[in-house]
């Protein structure tokens, strides 16, 4: 049995109906050099998509490779309950200063849509230990995407990936969002005053009193086709939370890491979120691991005698592996060396 026929036979790959795998078969990688990839017949592709938006540097790294290499002859994994390491403890103390003001605290998980639900429990609880039970929901964009676990897929309004759990998902707020594209304003980029944003004071006048959290991708919508907004969108919505005690969790799992030339795309808005999720290019798409990082403030609510049972009761057998973290600060130590957000600016003119 060749390759190909025993993944056929054998595997059940995300994102796609099998069946489509009888004309279009998977491509199978052999190895990947930069952004190359190379199937077991040799074929050259060019991982235009960063294998799903997460390879920053190139594949087979050598900074990326050595760290994780040197990392593997020490620790390859410990339960992160009441141990640490140095990895993880380097890795908060140089992700601190190139984080949007106000991002203290760092809650490690192992996915993009586990860092939403870690976002979305954390927020949830911190509300109702800070005097506010009646905050049981959440709000969102139209057609925003932010992950496919329950909650995740809850707070988000694609139908392609959510409409048959609904079932299964929380009653949340789904406002109109926005699509400069297609502006129902018949706004250009030039002449737009956010004239959408409408929808979202409709939405927080009706539900701001029962809402514990807006969740909002920062200046591109992507699995909406790639939508790009204004900042000022992202700055009103600040406001807004900040005048009806509403948390904002900032959902950089795609957009972050320079995706959108700053290092966290919320920058554009010159605004900082209670809670900012970030995954995917973490680790330059070598492992995974993902973040849910937030203020002092709502880390005190939780800060508290055993007893209480404040504690944030929410973890991954995975959370804090040594080897993601390696990889992590390899990426942070290139990405500084090599000064990629200017390299990627000038070439994404040329593109």
């Amino acid at each position: 049995m060749s390759l190909l026929e025993a993944d056929l036979k054998y595997i059940w790959h995300p994102a796609q109906q099998m069946k489509d795998a009888e004309v279009f078969p998977p491509v199978v990688i052999d190895h990947g050099k930069g952004c190359y990839l190379y199937d077991i017949e040799g074929k050259e592709y060019i991982d235009i998509i960063s294998s799903w938006w997460c390879n920053l540097l190139g594949h087979c790294n050598d900074g990326i490779n050595d760290a994780i290499k040197d990392q593997l002859g020490q620790l390859e994994h410990v339960i992160f309950a009441n141990f640490s390491h140095r990895p993880a403890i380097e890795l908060c103390q140089a992700l601190l200063p190139l984080l949007p003001k106000g991002l203290t605290h760092f809650n490690f998980t192992d996915n993009g849509s586990s860092s939403v639900e870690c976002a979305l429990k954390m927020a949830f609880q911190y509300q109702y230990q800070s005097g506010h039970p009646e905050r049981q929901r959440f709000m969102c964009l139209s057609e925003s995407y932010h992950g496919e676990t329950i909650g995740a897929l809850s707070v988000g309004s694609m139908d392609l990936y959510a409409r048959i759990y609904k079932p299964m998902m929380m009653n949340n707020i789904h406002f109109d969002g926005l699509d400069c594209y297609r502006c129902p304003y018949g706004q250009t980029r030039d002449t737009c005053n956010c004239e959408c944003f409408v929808g979202a004071e409709k939405a927080f006048v009706a539900y701001g009193k029962e809402t514990a959290a807006l969740i909002v991708e920062p200046i591109l919508q992507g699995a909406a086709g790639m939508r790009i907004y204004p900042p000022e969108y992202l700055r009103r919505l600040r406001h807004l939370c900040d005048q009806y005690g509403v948390l904002l969790i900032d959902d950089e799992v795609a957009a972050g890491f320079g995706r959108t030339g700053k290092m966290f795309a919320i920058e554009h808005a010159g605004v900082s979120p209670d809670i900012l999720c970030t995954s995917k290019g973490l680790t330059g798409g070598y492992l995974p691991m993902s973040l849910t990082i937030t203020t002092d403030a709502i880390y005190q609510a939780f800060y508290d005698d055993f007893k209480t049972h404040k504690a944030f009761v929410h973890s991954h057998t995975y959370a804090g592996n040594p080897l993601a973290c390696r990889a992590a600060l390899a990426v942070l130590h290139i990405m500084e060396r090599d000064d990629i957000l200017k390299k990627a600016a000038e070439k994404s003119i040329y593109l």
